[in-house]
């Protein structure tokens, strides 16, 4: 493929050239629309304007210019888990440098400079969840991109441990305890996160033994202590579950507090389940049944893959599932 022009990427999106140039340089002098914004860099990645950098790294092995970005609203990168990833990026990193010139850098989706603080990156790994209109902004400014978390964005690099299958693999295991009224407790769709399968898996293991979709129960939530506590209570307005699936170990620290507060026994009364096994999960009362996921090599191998994307040639997208590890505690123990 020749190289792209702006002029061809005006003439896909039917927009000006100097407004390709100002949208793909990241300039905000002058207000552009969220759609046009979304179909110019739509276009540029389809044409395959951002190959031509990707090439120029290739041949001259210049230093990659290197960018962890992370996505999410409602999360925050100083968590537990996101500070696990980034710390297996750090670590391959310091060892790919010995052979490569890597220049890296963290960004995040709410900086004011965002995302035209992006402009002359090689390559970026993706951590969280964003919508739609953010990632494609990405895309078109970044040449190749990795992501490295739960939830799968398709089109690119992965590395995930999945969450959603964590979903399904949660109620099966309350179902084999006897458990009947399942709920869930977490994302559920009801925003434009565009990688977020967790809620979808909760209804797949809901089908898978029996219990079928139709008689879902749920409260749609962020991933905080404070979220997970509030929905709980929301939903024990309406109905008490005997078990609940809750989406990551922080909504679940909110919801064991909810359950206690209403005077429901756990895991008597009520099995409780969370995704990602923090540093909490094992000291709360009770503890927490939860899935140990592998954060450090998540972001080792999204570092490692990445950087061999940038030094040679490679067309198809990959993808690495690393598996998670179911951790029984007492909050899903089984009382005589």
């Amino acid at each position: 493929m020749g190289k792209v022009t702006l002029k061809e990427i005006a003439e896909i999106s039917g927009v000006s050239v100097s407004t390709v140039s100002r949208i793909l340089s990241g300039d905000t002098s002058r207000k552009t629309s969220e759609e046009t914004a979304s179909r110019v860099l739509r276009a540029a990645h389809d044409l395959g304007f951002i190959e031509s950098r990707t090439k120029s790294i290739r041949k001259a092995r210049v230093p990659i210019t290197l960018s962890s970005v992370f996505l999410s609203d409602h999360e925050s990168l100083a968590s537990e888990f996101f500070q696990r990833i980034l710390s297996g990026v750090d670590r391959e990193i310091g060892r790919l440098d010995e052979e490569y010139n890597i220049r890296y850098s963290v960004a995040s989706s709410s900086d004011s400079s965002f995302p035209a603080s992006l402009e002359g990156t090689d390559a970026a790994i993706i951590l969280g969840r964003g919508s739609d209109d953010v990632i494609d902004s990405i895309r078109g400014r970044v040449p190749l991109l990795i992501y490295a978390g739960l939830n799968s964005i398709g089109g690119m690099d992965e590395v995930i441990s999945d969450a959603g299958r964590g979903m399904a693999d949660a109620v099966r295991l309350l179902y084999g305890k006897g458990r009947r009224r399942i709920a869930y407790i977490g994302p559920a769709g009801t925003d434009r996160v565009l990688n977020e399968h967790r809620f979808a898996g909760y209804l797949e293991g809901l089908d898978s033994v029996g219990i079928g979709r139709g008689n879902a129960l749920y409260e749609s939530v962020h991933l905080s202590p404070q979220d997970g506590y509030e929905g709980t209570l929301r939903l024990l307005d309406r109905e008490t579950p005997d078990a609940i699936v809750a989406a990551n170990d922080n909504a679940a620290i909110g919801v064991l507090r909810a359950l206690k507060e209403r005077g429901l026994d756990v895991p008597g009364r009520v099995m409780l389940t969370g995704f990602d096994d923090s540093d909490a999960a094992a000291f709360l009362e009770p503890s927490l049944t939860t899935f140990s996921v592998p954060a450090e090599e998540l972001g080792r191998f999204a570092a490692k893959i990445i950087v061999d994307r940038c030094m040679n040639e490679r067309d198809c997208p990959i993808r690495i599932s690393i598996p998670y590890t179911l951790i029984e505690r007492e909050s899903t123990e089984v009382r005589s």
